[in-house]
């Protein structure tokens, strides 16, 4: 992201945060409203996605039937 980018990034998740019911975080905290979308775009990142995306981490449930 280049300097250029930035300000436009951030007042995209300011009005994200405002849009998801955070408007009074947003008025009175911006920074740490920044700060926390940025912690979890890096924990996000830090996951690794599954090799095959259709392998389910589990079995599919099923409903049981009465014998």
């Amino acid at each position: 992201m280049t300097e250029q980018d930035e300000p436009v990034a951030e007042r995209d998740i300011l009005a994200q945060a405002t849009a998801a019911g955070l408007g009074k975080a947003v008025d009175e905290f911006p920074q740490d409203v920044l700060a926390a979308a940025q912690a979890a775009r890096q924990a996000r990142q830090s996951l690794c996605a599954p090799d095959d995306s259709t392998a389910e981490p589990w079995p599919p449930m099923r409903a049981s039937t009465p014998p």
